[in-house]
C-alpha cells in the first residue's frame, strides 16, 4: 500500500485519542494565532511546539514528516523569499535586478513560520483524525448530517485524488514521458495529468452519488452512528494549552520581546 501524505494514519497516540471537534477547534486556533502574530519569536515557538506534537504526541514517524516536508515547507519558503525581495529596507544582498533587504528578510521569515505552522497543523489534523468521527461530531453540534457527509466526502477524496496523481505519474514514467524534458514538455504533461485526474474524479463522484442514492441516504431526518461522538479531555486540554500559549506569546510581543536579526 502506498504511503500517501494526505491519508489518515491508524495509530494509538495521545492526539489520535482526541475527539475530532477538539482538533478542529485547535486547528482554527492555531490559524488565527499565526495570522495575528507579529514576532519571529512567536512563529519559531509555535513551530517547535507543533513539531513536538507531531513527532511525540501524534507519533508521526520522522520519515513521514520528511516525505511531507516539500508540501509543508515548500510554499512557506517561496512566500518567505518573495517577501524578502519586495519589501523595502536596507539592502543586504543584490541578485541581479532583485535586492534582498533587511526588513524584507525579517518579514519573509515571519511569513515562512506563518505558512509552515498552518500547513503542518493541517497535516497533523489529517494524519490523526478519522473523518467518520469528524462527521459524527459535526452532527452532534447540530449540523445536518447531509452537510456533514459532504465534508466527509471532500476529505475522503483527498487521498484518493493523490493516489490518482501517483498512478498517472507512474504511467507516464513507464512510457518514458518522465525522462528529462524541456519546460514546455513538462507543462504539457501537467496538462495531461490535470485532465486525467479531473475525468477520474468526476467518474468517482458519479459512482459515489449513485451509491448514496441506492442506499437511500437523506431519506430520514435523523441519522444514527455506530460510534457516538464524545468530547475528550485530551482534546479540550490541547485547545486550552495552545490558547494559553498564544496569549502568552502575544503578551511577550506587547513587552517588545523579539528576535532581532539586524542591529537598529
Amino acid at each position: 500500500m502506498n504511503d500517501h501524505a494526505l491519508q489518515y494514519i491508524d495509530r494509538d497516540s495521545v492526539v489520535h485519542r482526541m475527539d475530532a471537534l477538539s482538533k478542529s477547534i485547535w486547528l482554527m486556533c492555531v490559524a488565527v494565532a499565526m495570522l495575528t502574530f507579529n514576532s519571529i519569536l512567536s512563529g519559531l515557538v509555535m513551530l517547535v511546539v507543533l513539531l513536538f506534537v507531531t513527532l511525540v504526541l501524534a507519533r508521526v514517524s520522522p520519515g513521514k514528516l520528511l516525505r511531507a516536508s516539500p508540501s509543508v515547507f515548500g510554499v512557506a519558503v517561496i512566500i518567505g523569499l518573495f517577501h524578502s525581495l519586495v519589501n523595502p529596507g536596507r539592502p543586504v544582498l543584490s541578485l541581479g535586478i532583485a535586492t534582498v533587504t533587511d526588513q524584507g528578510i525579517v518579514i519573509g521569515i515571519g511569513y515562512f513560520f506563518r505558512m509552515a505552522v498552518v500547513v503542518l497543523s493541517s497535516y497533523v489534523f489529517i494524519w490523526t483524525t478519522d473523518i467518520h468521527d469528524l462527521m459524527a461530531g459535526l452532527v452532534a453540534l447540530g449540523l445536518s448530517y447531509r452537510l456533514a457527509f459532504a465534508v466527509f466526502i471532500a476529505l475522503r477524496f483527498l487521498p484518493i485524488m493523490q493516489a490518482e496523481v501517483d498512478a498517472v505519474k507512474a504511467a507516464h514514467a513507464i512510457r518514458g514521458s518522465g525522462a528529462k524534458q524541456s519546460l514546455k514538455r513538462r507543462y504539457e504533461l501537467w496538462q495531461r495529468y490535470l485532465f486525467t485526474i479531473l475525468v477520474n474524479g468526476m467518474r468517482k463522484a458519479e459512482s459515489a452519488a449513485a451509491a448514496v442514492d441506492c442506499r437511500g441516504f437523506g431519506r430520514y431526518p435523523v441519522r444514527t452512528f455506530i460510534k457516538p461522538f464524545r468530547w475528550s479531555r485530551h482534546g479540550i486540554a490541547m485547545v486550552f494549552t495552545f490558547v494559553l500559549l498564544a496569549v502568552f506569546l502575544h503578551w511577550l510581543e506587547r513587552q517588545g520581546v523579539d528576535i532581532s536579526l539586524f542591529p537598529a
